[in-house]
């Protein structure tokens, strides 16, 4: 994983990312990216210093990931394993440790990274996201675009969320 800093790019070259989030798991382990652009002074702090709500979800093998920061709105970011580079699930056998995440908000805006921020998983979190990455690498979807569009066509993020396990921290 690239060395991130508040501040700086978040990729050399690239002025201009489209808003939105994304969760990616990989050897290293779990990266969420947070896309605003122009993001608020008052989302910024929400982000450096709100508690953090997390939950998860998965509706016809699409695995959800919510988080919501502080006073902001809730978030989800979609996630399937056939997008993202092939990896193995750490073992989580002591019962108290969870997979870290590692959070950044770009400003879409500039593509300069505002926050920086590692957290870690609740255990139950872990484990319920390792059964789901497992259960989904084992199947295929089709069309996942069309899958995730009926989905967004029914269900609005709140909605999910009603279904989702959820977690602080």
């Amino acid at each position: 994983m690239r060395a991130l800093e508040v501040g700086k790019p978040y990729q050399e070259g690239l002025n201009r990312i489209h808003e939105g989030i994304v969760f990616d798991f990989t050897q290293e382990g779990c990266f969420l990216r947070i896309v605003f652009d122009s993001p608020l002074d008052s989302e910024i702090k929400e982000m450096k210093e709100g508690q953090i709500k997390l939950g998860i979800l998965e509706k016809n093998n699409i695995i959800f990931l919510f988080i919501k920061f502080g006073r902001l709105a809730w978030m989800d970011a979609p996630h399937n394993v056939a997008f993202f580079q092939p990896f193995k699930l750490m073992e989580l056998t002591d019962g108290k440790t969870g997979y870290v995440v590692q959070i950044v908000l770009i400003d879409g805006m500039t593509g300069l990274v505002k926050v920086l921020k590692l957290i870690e998983l609740p255990h139950s979190m872990s484990v319920r996201l390792k059964e789901l990455i497992e259960k989904q690498s084992k199947t295929q979807i089709r069309d996942y675009d069309m899958a995730l569009s009926q989905i967004y066509s029914r269900y609005q993020t709140f909605d999910l969320l009603k279904e989702a396990d959820k977690f602080s921290l």
